[in-house]
């Protein structure tokens, strides 16, 4: 009877679903009777009238929609996949969609009662993943056959990582106090997440980042120890993922130690938690100095992932380099890391951020420790993932891996939703496949993939950001001149108490603050606000503190062996080399008479300044040694020396002559060779102050008037002419050029009293050399720059910042020029007239060959971030060292001496002093010699400033060490080595060694 009736159904073409189950029993199964006949009657005539519902209505056609992703097959594949739209009715009930792709047929039978205006279908395993293919699908209805043919364009599958963070943006939407117990927090709030998501399916377990060791140091510091165990095993699982660098940091506006610096925090993080990190993050700041490189392998760093911001002030960076990652060859040619700059980091904020109260999520409203909404999905990736990874098909990238941020804004709470969205997001879709992530997992799997095609790229991604140095210039050169105190404190100690331990807490805490100065964030979001003075008042302090601890540091240096009002002096050489030196003693210091006699017995030429201080010229004080002088009664002996004819001084070397009409140098010339060092074709001349308003050019910036030329300095050791004048944007200016007798080099001091103003305004200081044809080569951290040829693209063209010096040079003559306080520096014209978010700007493309610099002193032209106004009193000092062709050893000596003079010191008896070691190249020098921190060995750091290989040996003066060794910033010894070595062009080696 069961197989009539089946018969039945299949003959008429009745739909089985109308026969349910009734009270556990098929109807099917039950005996044939007269009330079941009925309701089989009827159940055939409503499955007729549904039919023909079905053949008067049923669609006309449909069209096909290839999706961007990828969803699970039931063979649990990913399959790409097509919507299916149809026109003119919905679908209605049995159908049979059947997709030939790739040779392969599969059919698919459709039941819809109801009716659907969408049907979609995943494609064959494989099919339009890395080439377009043809999807050939048919629908076969009861009544109609309905075919479609579509070309499926390449998609690739797609690996998305997101690193999770708040970004650190210390102190730029709360004071910094909050804005690190914020942090703190996070890392408490990170723990709860990521046990509690631990089983999860991988990929959507969650993961915290840091993002600044600044952070993770501050949260060890106050933990419990319960908590700081928890936190070890949380890094040691991976739940807490650690990355290198101490902040977001101006890596430009750094000394070679400083960058060095920047890993300290991380090495200490690693002997904690015995993991090692390998990465490093940079939020916000576009660009990075090319000695990163050095800096960064030197600490075992592999990785570099840039996440700039979104619009402000980045210049080309996004269009030249986003998703475009390259192994960044460092100035030596052979260390590299691999950098990787993504997609900017603001956009979790563009996404959800920005829906959400801004004040809950930043931490200001009570009681809320994260964030969390009702449904995890909303407000995700979603179309944002799929376009961007369009485009970079389209651009024919050769990567299947996206990298992306998730902060909800700058200093946020944690979104407590993302490994929920995450969660549902890969059960929806099989790709692109969202994982996640720490910084090492990505650059394990990028590197594992794609190693062998990522090009290798050498030169300086000139940051943009710098400008922001000169809105507080007087403390840019606190910092500067803290960073060069910080290592001549070491050297000494190593000189004179090297079997007594360093004050090594005392140190780091001047680098800390060195390294907060150097930080991205200078201020409020809104610099207008009363909030922002309070801000910037504690940014200000970061570098106050810097030099008063560094300086405080050289203090107790020379303590023991400092005798007040004793008339022995002590000149120290914290320099690897001979060097002579212009020596500055005190009233007090030289309160007993002006003449000075070296250990010979030998008077010193010597002169009592202006001030009442006294200088005198110290020669040949040998490397990382002193020598004796002693201060006489009496006048000093009558010698002939530097020359003032009105406006022109002499020191018997070189010549210098004052437009008296502008106070600018219109003549620099070298005594011996004629040389003349001023381009006379330029208006600028050497020295000359222009102010410029908002985005003026320099055709109407403004220059000093009633010009007033005063002998300062009389000679015969110093003479000295000033400059007084008015000048827009200041009170007054001063202008002192000052020469030295048998030096050949002049020295420049520029004072002002700044107006404290919000109108947009720089100050500029031109250098036109006349220097035929001559090349530009800047001393950057750990390397050497030619502008232009060594500039990656995209990289600010339009200032950069350098260390030391630079030097301007053809085959035949050439000048070395210093700034002591000022780093930045625009090359041919004032260039640095940015506003705002500088969107409309014009960023150049190119430096020309010029021989005219500037130094840009100081500007206000930030709109967030920076302050708004300075005013005060400013002394910014320079240096001009006329020479022959090229020589990088000479134009370092140079610099280095203007930026770590010869130190004076009181004493009884001359000192004991421990020379340690002689450097046999000049082209090789030291720049660090220290106390190990583990304080059981020395530290040695040699840098090149040759672009080729040289060979170095060093010689011990007082015996040589017991052992020697390699190591690396993090000082832990490595192999033994020898005393002879080769290093790289512009390279640098370090040693540890025990006596």
């Amino acid at each position: 009877m069961k197989k009539g009736w089946l018969f039945f159904f299949k003959t008429y073409n009745i739909d089985m679903s109308y026969f349910k189950i009734v009270d556990g029993t098929s109807l099917l199964k039950r005996a044939p009777s007269a009330s079941f006949m009925a309701i089989l009657i009827n159940c055939f005539l409503i499955n007729t009238a549904l039919a023909s519902q079905a053949t008067d209505t049923s669609p006309s056609s449909f069209e096909c929609k290839v999706q961007p992703y990828y969803k699970y097959r039931k063979d649990g594949k990913p399959g790409r996949e097509i919507s299916l739209i149809f026109k003119g009715s919905k679908l209605y009930g049995s159908a049979t969609i059947k997709v030939e792709c790739n040779s392969i047929t599969e059919e698919t039978a459709v039941n819809n009662t109801a009716g659907v205006d969408t049907l979609s279908v995943l494609l064959p395993n494989g099919a339009g993943v890395d080439k377009m293919c043809q999807a050939r699908i048919s629908i076969l209805t009861l009544t109609n056959q309905l075919y479609q043919s579509v070309i499926v364009p390449a998609k690739r599958q797609w690996t998305v990582y997101i690193y999770p963070h708040s970004h650190v943006d210390i102190g730029y939407t709360e004071t910094q106090e909050f804005v690190q117990k914020l942090h703190i927090r996070n890392i408490d709030v990170a723990l709860e997440i990521a046990k509690k998501t631990q089983n999860y399916p991988e990929g959507s377990r969650f993961v915290w980042n840091p993002e600044a060791s600044w952070v993770t140091e501050g949260y060890l510091k106050t933990a419990t120890p319960d908590k700081r165990k928890a936190f070890i095993e949380a890094v040691k699982k991976g739940w807490i993922c650690l990355d290198g660098s101490f902040a977001n940091t101006n890596t430009s506006a750094c000394s070679d130690e400083e960058l060095l610096r920047l890993f300290h925090t991380s090495n200490e993080l690693q002997a904690i938690t015995g993991v090692p990190i390998k990465t490093m993050v940079q939020m916000d700041v576009p660009g990075a100095a090319w000695g990163i490189t050095q800096a960064a392998f030197q600490n075992g760093i592999k990785g570099f992932f840039s996440f700039p911001n979104h619009v402000a002030r980045i210049g080309t960076v996004r269009q030249t380099w986003e998703h475009k990652p390259f192994y960044w060859i460092s100035p030596d040619g052979k260390s590299k890391i691999l950098f990787y700059q993504a997609y900017p980091y603001g956009y979790g904020y563009n996404l959800k951020g920005s829906k959400l109260d801004l004040a809950e999520i930043q931490g200001r409203v009570p009681g809320s420790d994260r964030s969390t909404t009702k449904d995890p999905t909303a407000n995700f990736i979603d179309p944002f993932i799929f376009n961007e990874t369009a485009k970079l098909e389209a651009a024919q990238s050769p990567y299947n891996i996206y990298v992306m941020t998730w902060s909800l804004a700058d200093n946020t709470l944690i979104d407590a939703d993302l490994p929920d969205a995450v969660r549902l997001w890969n059960e929806k879709y099989a790709y692109p496949q969202i994982i996640i992530a720490g910084a090492q997992r990505i650059l394990n799997d990028f590197e594992s993939r794609y190693s062998t095609i990522v090009p290798q790229i050498k030169g300086d991604y000139t940051e943009c950001w710098t400008d922001g140095l000169g809105s507080d210039a007087r403390r840019v050169g606190m910092d500067r001149h803290a960073t060069e105190n910080i290592v001549q404190m070491e050297t000494a100690w190593s000189m004179l108490n090297y079997k007594k331990p360093s004050p090594r807490a005392e140190i780091d805490d001047s680098w800390r603050n060195c390294l907060l100065g150097a930080e991205h964030t200078w201020g409020y979001f809104d610099p207008a606000a009363p909030k922002a003075k309070q801000i910037e008042e504690t940014k200000a302090s970061y570098f106050e503190n810097a030099l008063k601890t560094s300086t405080d540091l050289l203090k107790e240096t020379f303590k023991p062996i400092q005798k007040p009002e004793s008339n022995k002096i002590a000149v120290f050489n914290t320099l690897s080399w001979t060097r002579d030196g212009l020596v500055t003693l005190t009233k007090d210091q030289s309160k007993i008479g002006d003449r000075v006699i070296n250990e010979q017995g030998e008077e010193m030429l010597s002169q009592r300044l202006s001030t009442g201080e006294l200088v005198f010229l110290a020669k040949q004080i040998p490397a990382f040694s002193s020598a004796m002088y002693t201060v006489e009664e009496g006048a000093p002996a009558s010698k002939a020396g530097c020359i003032i004819n009105y406006n022109v001084i002499s020191n018997g070397m070189v010549s210098v002559e004052i437009d008296p009409q502008t106070g600018n140098i219109a003549s620099l010339r070298n005594l011996k060779t004629n040389q003349e060092y001023v381009d006379k074709k330029s208006s600028y001349g050497l020295n000359s102050y222009r102010y410029l308003l908002g985005a003026d050019t320099s055709e109407r910036a403004l220059s000093p008037y009633n010009i007033v030329l005063k002998v300062k300095e009389k000679g015969p050791l110093v003479a000295s002419i000033l400059v007084e004048s008015n000048a827009q944007g200041c009170n007054w200016l001063t202008r002192e050029i000052k020469v030295v007798h048998g030096q050949p080099w002049i020295d420049l001091t520029n004072s002002f009293d700044k107006i404290s103003t919000r109108v947009k305004e720089g100050i500029h200081f031109g250098f036109a050399f006349n220097v035929l044809d001559g090349t530009t080569h800047m001393d950057i951290p750990w390397g050497v720059m030619i502008p232009e040829f060594d500039q990656l693209p995209g990289g600010n063209r339009n200032w950069l910042a350098f260390q030391h010096w630079v030097d301007i040079s053809n085959s035949n003559t050439g000048v070395t020029w210093t700034a002591i306080e000022c780093p930045l520096i625009e090359f041919g014209d004032l260039t640095a007239n940015m506003l705002g978010d500088a969107l409309n700007s014009k960023w150049l493309k190119t430096i020309p060959k010029t021989q005219t610099i500037f130094s840009w002193a100081l500007n206000n032209h930030w709109f967030t971030n920076f302050p708004l106004q300075q005013g005060g009193v400013l002394n910014l000092h320079y240096g001009i060292f006329p020479h022959g062709a090229y020589d990088a050893a000479a134009a370092n000596r140079f610099g280095l001496e203007e930026n770590r003079p010869l130190i004076a010191v009181e004493v009884e008896k001359k000192p004991d002093t421990k020379s340690w070691v002689n450097i046999d190249n000049p082209r090789i020098f030291v720049t660090m010699l220290k106390q190990s921190d583990d304080g059981k060995g020395m530290i040695l750091r040699l840098r090149s400033v040759s672009d080729k290989a040289e060979s170095v040996r060093l010689q011990w003066t007082n015996g040589a060490p017991k052992r020697l060794y390699e190591c690396l910033a993090n000082e832990k010894p490595g192999s033994e080595t020898k005393n002879d070595r080769t290093i790289l062009p512009f390279g640098t080696i370090s040693y540890y060694f025990e006596m």
